[in-house]
């Protein structure tokens, strides 16, 4: 199916004259003379049917169609123009800028980010962390990784691993809530709750048929001060595995319950990035080996 697209050596010279507020400017930037760079424009304006600028005294000032047309093209030329440098810079750069919530990267990523750069030492390691997704053709980032599994727009979406959470706390406080543990028996113990976590103490009590609902308990709005503290012996997390991974390991915590009784998957975690940038060898790296590290994990990234 073809594009019906306007000419583009007119919509750059457009953008070229909004931005700048001068038909010379424009002409300079695009080395051009300011009578093509006019006519580029009667041309835009015929093929769109409608005014862009208002003409007079040798003036022009954008008119309320032009000024909304720039706002929609603009941003389509920054991604152009930052695809452009990513693919063309990208090739021969050695810094790998990865995208990721804030508990992910100190309770997952790091502690095996090792394993990575030990085989790639001409590789520097770039970690932001942020509950917000990046635009990537506005920032610098080569990979994300996000919570969720959904088809993002213009995107790569590779699933991860699933996102399974389950009631954990000190072994002696599992000891001390006694054997034939119930999940109705939450309710008289200490819960810590986790106000960004994907599922809640609610919801885990309603789907294991227990009406009464916990209304009281120590509260944080990042997972891994939840699984802190729950490690340090406040109370009970209801926390992923996925971030647990290290205090289970150390027997600082431990699961409650069997998993037919006390898991519940609430989402997944997935790696995203541009089309174009699946060719850069450094994200090849990367995606080939985080897919093997969640291989090794416990739980299947479920699939759409």
């Amino acid at each position: 199916m073809s594009r019906h697209l306007p000419p583009l050596r007119a919509l750059q010279a457009f953008e070229a004259v909004a931005r700048t507020r001068s038909v010379t400017a424009a002409a300079g930037e695009l080395s051009i003379t300011p009578s093509a760079v006019s006519h580029r424009l009667r041309n835009l304006e015929a093929h769109l049917g409608i005014s862009l600028f208002h003409r007079a005294q040798r003036r022009m000032t954008l008119s309320d169609a032009g000024r909304d047309y720039l706002q929609s093209i603009e941003s389509a030329f920054d991604r152009i123009e930052r695809a452009s440098q990513r693919l063309a810079g990208g090739m021969a750069s050695d810094v790998l800028t990865v995208h990721c919530p804030p508990s992910f990267a100190p309770a997952w990523l790091v502690p095996r980010i090792g394993r990575f750069l030990a085989p790639h030492p001409e590789i520097d390691l770039r970690i932001h962390a942020s509950p917000t997704p990046v635009d990537f053709f506005r920032t610098d980032t080569d990979v994300e990784i996000r919570s969720g599994n959904s088809d993002w727009a213009g995107l790569v979406v590779t699933p991860l691993m699933a996102d399974t959470l389950t009631p954990l706390c000190p072994p002696a406080l599992r000891d001390a809530l006694g054997p034939d543990l119930r999940p109705e028996d939450l309710l008289r113990a200490p819960l810590i709750f986790s106000e960004r976590a994907p599922l809640e103490w609610e919801q885990w009590f309603r789907a294991r048929g227990v009406r009464s609902q916990p209304q009281r308990g120590l509260r944080f709005d990042r997972g891994y001060l939840a699984l802190q503290a729950a490690a340090s012996g406040l109370g009970i997390a209801l926390e992923s595995l996925v971030f647990a991974g290290q205090y289970l390991e150390s027997g600082a915590l431990v699961r409650l319950f069997p998993r037919e009784t006390g898991d519940t998957i609430a989402g997944a975690h997935t790696l995203v990035y541009p089309p174009v940038y699946g060719e850069i060898q450094k994200v090849r790296l990367f995606r080939d080996w985080i897919l093997r590290e969640c291989a090794e994990g416990e739980e299947p990234a479920p699939r759409r």
